[in-house]
This record gives C-alpha cells, sequence and structure tokens, in this order.
C-alpha cells in the first residue's frame, strides 16, 4: 500500500490530528455469476485540515496472478463518488498494478468537521481456480488512509444458491487487551451474505481481510484467457507463429519422407 502521498495518505511516522480518524467504514461486495465484483464503500470521515484537506486519497491494488502464473489486471473502474449524499469531483491514475482515486477538488478545502463518503466500482474476476474450488480474498480497509478506524464492516454476497464452502476473516492493529477473549471480529449470515463486523477500533498500523471459497461446480466464470490476450497481446501472436514453425517443420519432414 501507498503511505504516503500528498492528500489523502499519511507516513508512519508523521504525527496527526486526533480529530481526523475514519469513524465508521461499511464495505459491500457482491460476485456475480458474469464474473463481476461490484463494491461499495461507506465511510465516516474526521477531517481537521492535517492529513486530510481537500479529500481521501484511495488506493486500489489491480494484480492477480492468472493462469500459467501471469500477472493480470483486474480492470477497476470507479463508477460514482459522494460526499454527504451529493456527487463529489474525483479523478483516477493508473500506476503499475494499482489504482489512486483522488477525491475533492484541487482549489477546495474541505470543512473541519465529519464528512460522509460514498465511492462504488465496479471490477472483473480475480479470483484463483483451485481444485474444485474458486477463491478469492477482499482487503476490506487497505485502499483507505492510513487513519484510525473505529468501527468496521464488510458484507460479502455470492450468486443466488451459491454458499461459500471456507469463509475465514482476519483484524489485525487492534488494542491487545481487545483480544485476550477472542478475535476482533464476529460473523453472522444473513441469507446469501456473509456479514463481519469488527468488535474493537484499529490503530493506524492495521489490516482487515476476509478469504473466502467456493465450489467451482456451483457456477460458471469467463475464462481468464480471453483477458490474457487483451493484456498481453504478444501471447497469442508468438503461440500462433509456433503453431506456423511446427507445421512448416512437418511439412518438410513429410517431404524428406517421400523423397
Amino acid at each position: 500500500m501507498i503511505l504516503a502521498v500528498s492528500g489523502g495518505f499519511v507516513s508512519a511516522d508523521e504525527e496527526i490530528d486526533p480529530a481526523e480518524r475514519i469513524h465508521s467504514l461499511e464495505v459491500e461486495y457482491e460476485i456475480r455469476r458474469d464474473g463481476t465484483v461490484v463494491f461499495e464503500q461507506r465511510f465516516l470521515l474526521g477531517v481537521a485540515g492535517a492529513a486530510i484537506r481537500r479529500g481521501p486519497l484511495l488506493s486500489y491494488l489491480t494484480v492477480f496472478q492468472g493462469p500459467g502464473g501471469l500477472i493480470l489486471d483486474n480492470e477497476l473502474e470507479i463508477l460514482d463518488v459522494r460526499r454527504d449524499g451529493e456527487p463529489e469531483p474525483f479523478h483516477v491514475k493508473r500506476g503499475e498494478g494499482f489504482l489512486s482515486l483522488y477525491v475533492g477538488e484541487p482549489d477546495r478545502l474541505l470543512e473541519h468537521r465529519d464528512h460522509r463518503y460514498l465511492v462504488r466500482g465496479r471490477m472483473e474476476a480475480d479470483w484463483r481456480r483451485g481444485e474444485g474450488e474458486f477463491s478469492t480474498a477482499f482487503d476490506v480497509v487497505g485502499s483507505l488512509p492510513t487513519l484510525p478506524i473505529d468501527e468496521a464492516s464488510v458484507v460479502v454476497r455470492l450468486p443466488e444458491g451459491v454458499a461459500p464452502s471456507r469463509f475465514t476473516p482476519s483484524v489485525s492493529g487492534v488494542d491487545p487487551a481487545a483480544e485476550r477473549n477472542g478475535p476482533a471480529w464476529n460473523m453472522r449470515e444473513e441469507g446469501r451474505a456473509t456479514v463481519v463486523r469488527t468488535t474493537a477500533a484499529m490503530g493506524r498500523n492495521r489490516s482487515f481481510f476476509v478469504n473466502l471459497a467456493w465450489p467451482s461446480e456451483t457456477f460458471a466464470t469467463k475464462s481468464h484467457w480471453l483477458k490474457v490476450m487483451r493484456q498481453h497481446p504478444r501471447l497469442p501472436l508468438a503461440g500462433f507463429s509456433a503453431i506456423l514453425l511446427v507445421w512448416a517443420l512437418l511439412l518438410l519432414v513429410r517431404r524428406v519422407v517421400r523423397a
């Protein structure tokens, strides 16, 4: 994760105003049968003009390992950004393996108070294909500014009729005393959704992941090879050239045998 970018992220050793924190975070992921994932982030952000001045900067990892060990991009796109219920200006920059979302206007400073943000986005399937199952992981807090988080929750929805075979949350960065009675989270099922909610505040050096898997026979997804051909166009050309070479060699051997 990027930790030091002006406007949204703060370096790990930089002092911050106690008023600047993420009071609450709610994230929803919906995995669809067509191989896309739509997500929505809602967070209440305290602004005091120290680390956050014009708006938060969010950074999303976009690369994953595809077939044959190839590195692919999940083609994440931001669909909508809102602040306090109204559309908020934003722009994105794509880097090698990540997307940065700059929220706010460069010539406007935010009022020093709590602001409620909503970010909607969509990405292509980036899950791994194992023996008899698909699996993936969601980084719930990694895209956000490195500020303390008072409470966070995540909802993951699979297609109708599909149940996870494994679902494992992981939360770190909470007060050690809060973990003495068990994990700093609780989990429940709500229809086809799995909900995980933290039970303790997290500091700046924190993480919140959910890892899940489901039987591969439950629903089919688009092949990653279409994405391979689009993102690595030289590979299909190299494969076609190899086929032509083999075909030419076979013709040559055939003529030699006939002679």
